[in-house]
């Protein structure tokens, strides 16, 4: 137990510090990527019989990036403590800074490095923790910059939950979304997250105005079905990309079953898609 305390203190200590990039001006060629989203259900009580199908499902897939909702902090340690061999986690901090469900981002951290990483709560005062636009708990968003190692290939990778209450906050969130990944506009951007809402509706029709991009349509092999296992429900998991986008080979929803049961309430969502360094000419 204290050996995994140790890490876990110097996982935390490491937050915000950025490595060196790669010497050189030239840019990395174009670059497939597999990134997923993946909202594991904040249950408690049913945490130890979930894991493993969880695990199962990120592995099974091996994603450059994984975006996690509801994660709380068992969650969040389970995860960066089994996946540890290959995968590493940005974005701790929970909803209420602590020990609340938060928006980590797990990425491989064989292939990639962490340049920076941050998160901010979708509210009026986001550098603080808040909640704002009517909503009962406070929401938040993270970031995360991965640079590949070998090539120096840099992307930003956000992940974030919309209220599930709110059709204000999940409008104003896509708004200050927007405003957040201006400020990384030179370089190529994946959005992962459950948004409570459909891509027909206001807060996804925001984003997509914004110059975002939904990779379930653009896919050449696409699932256009619910995102969670309860009836009458609707896809409302997203991996968006902007006009960095070359190409997306392939959207899917992973309905799996591990242990005879299913991992969450929500189904993994999956993107694999190619994105260059050089943004696309509208």
């Amino acid at each position: 137990m204290e050996k995994i305390f140790a890490w876990l203190l110097a996982c935390l200590m490491s937050w915000g510090v950025s490595a060196p990039t790669q010497a050189g001006e030239a840019t990395p060629p174009p670059q497939e990527l597999t990134v997923m989203s993946f909202n594991v259900w904040t249950d408690k009580n049913t945490l130890q019989a979930r894991t493993n199908g969880v695990m199962q499902t990120i592995l099974k897939e091996m994603p450059d990036s994984v975006g996690l909702q509801e994660a709380h902090a068992r969650w969040r340690l389970t995860f960066a403590w089994e996946l540890r061999e290959r995968y590493g986690m940005a974005c701790w901090i929970g909803r209420d800074f602590a020990f609340d469900e938060g928006v980590p981002i797990l990425y491989n951290k064989e292939k990639y490095r962490l340049l920076r990483q941050g998160v901010f709560w979708l509210s009026e005062t986001p550098d603080v923790v808040s909640g704002g636009w009517d909503t009962v708990h406070n929401r938040i968003a993270g970031y995360a910059v991965l640079q590949d190692k070998q090539t120096g290939f840099t992307y930003v990778h956000f992940n974030t939950h919309f209220d599930n209450l709110s059709a204000l906050a999940r409008e104003n969130s896509a708004t200050l979304l927007l405003e957040r990944i201006q400020e990384f506009g030179d370089l190529p951007v994946v959005i992962t997250g459950d948004l409570n809402t459909t891509s027909t509706q206001p807060p996804v029709q925001t984003l997509l105005t914004g110059g975002l991009r939904d990779t379930r349509e653009l896919a050449t092999v696409t699932d256009t079905g619910a995102t969670m296992n309860i009836e009458g429900a609707t896809p409302i998991d997203f991996v968006l990309v902007d006009d960095y986008t070359q190409s997306v080979q392939e959207f899917k929803v992973i309905r799996e079953q591990y242990d005879g049961r299913y991992p969450s309430d929500h189904y993994a969502v999956c993107a694999t898609f190619t994105l260059s360094m050089t943004a696309k000419e509208s």
